[in-house]
């Protein structure tokens, strides 16, 4: 099963207009499009029901307070109309779940979540200067909450009743325009000490909650078949609204091992929590298991092909998150993994990772903390963050599929798919052989003290054509006037678009670049 679940993204046009001749007809009923994945991983259901509420921004009152939209499949809707005025913006936020007696300003924590999580997932969207249309508007949900998610492998001879989450705080008030959580006013007791019941997503294996933000000082409490229970305190942090946090717990006769990571599932990844007590940690293995046709690494399937070069790839871009690694939105951040901006905006977005991967620095793909001029050239056909058995593409692979390279030293024109005609590999060749190009866009950083940036253009329609995917052997080095590092160069594949062909080739890209990865099987 696929952790991400990725949901189609309509394209709004929101221009404010200049007042012509009113319109012959006005838009009828206010639909909502979300854009979310929620805590269960799946879309919105048919029969979800938010709250929705309009606020127009020349007017005194609410034009719609609270209103209750239904989920179709596609879209939220209700009886409510827009208003006769074309030409006047509105502010419109909204949340999941709906509560009938109001826009809730305060959040408590659901503590029994063995069936489920997706009611305890409080979900926000807000959005300004809206313009009455025929069109859904497109609203992003943001995960208010945090949620928690605790792997276990169980060595203990018995089987596991439940899992409990103690010591996070019983609530929080929140303001849904704002889209913000805070601490819990009011003079109500903030933390509670019984448990968060968790659910079981993955039988025998993981178990899910969603607890209320801000700090914590938690405990994992594990019930067995054989009537123990085995209670491992966590270091104290502030949890943040939106975070996952992960823990893997080795659980023993009498005791348990933890250690913490951070992964994503459409969630702002807040990395690991650490744990005290008299334990050792340990880090748990990252899931791997191959079969024909496709791999299943860390919990994510990925289709493979075998190609007319002889190699396997992976037929898919890799969105592997490597223990303790954050994703960021921001190119200029050097965070070494980026999301894709398959754009014209050139902007992040998380909800295409699983069809479009993520965005990798050359470090980061190899696996190592840092790249330099000593050992820029010791990375060729290395496994890097691939799963065991698996490499990063050396530049004779990459050159044996599409045969063309900027570097002519290198040019291979047996390559398997190359074409003289075009200089390169056709993108529909490679397509028909079940290799088809993602366009992720590419994070670029011509050199050490540049600013990073998203790429992309557009060419027949088509967003973020100049994406890459990444290869271990490397090219050259370059320095400054006064000898320090300015960039490093590694062969990429790299697409091509003009009004004759459309093709891949092998060129050259900077260490800093954010590519994606397709991984080879080792022989």
């Amino acid at each position: 099963m696929k952790r991400y679940i990725s949901f189609a993204l309509a394209a709004l046009a929101l221009a404010a207009c200049q007042r012509t001749a009113e319109p012959e007809t006005l838009p009828g009923k206010v639909q909502v499009e979300p854009v979310i994945t929620k805590a269960t991983e799946v879309n919105f259901e048919n029969g979800d029901k938010i709250g929705f509420t309009m606020a127009k921004v020349n007017g005194t009152e609410n034009y719609a307070d609270n209103a209750c939209l239904t989920f179709d499949g596609n879209v939220f809707s209700g009886d409510l109309m827009w208003y006769a005025d074309a030409y006047s913006e509105a502010d419109v936020y909204a949340y999941y779940p709906y509560k009938e007696n109001g826009v809730p300003t305060a959040y408590f924590c659901v503590y029994d979540q063995t069936e489920g999580i997706g009611a305890a997932d409080f979900m926000a969207a807000a959005k300004k200067g809206v313009l009455p249309t025929p069109n859904a508007i497109t609203m992003v949900f943001k995960h208010m909450m945090t949620k928690i998610v605790v792997n276990i492998d169980n060595q203990s001879g018995a089987s596991v009743e439940s899992v409990g989450i103690a010591g996070s705080p019983v609530g929080a008030d929140i303001n849904v325009a704002e889209m913000t959580v805070s601490e819990l006013t009011g003079g109500m007791d903030t933390q509670y000490d019984g448990p968060v019941m968790a659910y079981e997503s993955v039988a025998g294996e993981r178990w899910t909650a969603i607890i209320v933000p801000g700090t914590s000082k938690l405990s994992i409490e594990v019930s067995l078949s054989n009537g123990k229970k085995i209670t491992q305190p966590l270091a104290e942090m502030t949890l943040k609204s939106g975070g996952q946090y992960t823990i893997n717990a080795r659980l023993l006769q009498d005791n348990m091992i933890v250690s913490a990571s951070g992964e994503i599932e459409n969630w702002t990844d807040e990395g690991e929590i650490g744990f005290e007590g008299g334990s050792t940690t340990e880090e748990l293995p990252v899931e791997f298991t191959e079969y024909d046709g496709y791999f299943v690494y860390d919990g994510v399937e990925y289709t493979t092909v075998t190609l007319a070069d002889g190699n396997t790839w992976m037929a898919e871009n890799l969105r592997f998150i490597p223990r303790g690694r954050t994703v960021s939105s921001d190119p200029t951040e050097d965070a070494g993994i980026w999301y894709p901006a398959a754009n014209v905006d050139k902007v992040a977005d998380p909800a295409l990772v699983e069809t479009l991967g993520l965005l990798y620095d050359a470090a980061t793909a190899f696996g190592v903390e840092e790249l330099n001029a000593d050992n820029a050239a010791s990375f060729e056909g290395c496994q890097g963050i691939c799963p065991e058995g698996w490499h990063i593409p050396t530049v004779a692979e990459m050159t044996g599929l599409v045969g063309h390279c900027s570097n002519s030293a290198m040019v291979n024109t047996d390559g398997a798919y190359y074409d003289a005609t075009i200089k390169g590999a056709s993108l529909a060749a490679l397509k028909e052989a079940g290799w088809e190009w993602q366009f992720a866009s590419a994070r670029n950083k011509a050199s050490v003290t540049a600013n990073g940036t998203y790429l992309s253009t557009t060419y027949n329609g088509i967003y973020g054509v100049m994406s890459y995917i990444i290869g271990s052997s490397y090219y050259q080095h370059t320095t400054n006037t006064d000898g320090s590092l300015k960039n490093i160069q590694y062969y990429y594949m790299m697409p091509t678009y003009n009004a004759s062909n459309e093709k891949v080739t092998v060129a050259f890209a900077g260490f800093l670049s954010g590519a994606s990865i397709r991984c080879v099987k080792d022989e």
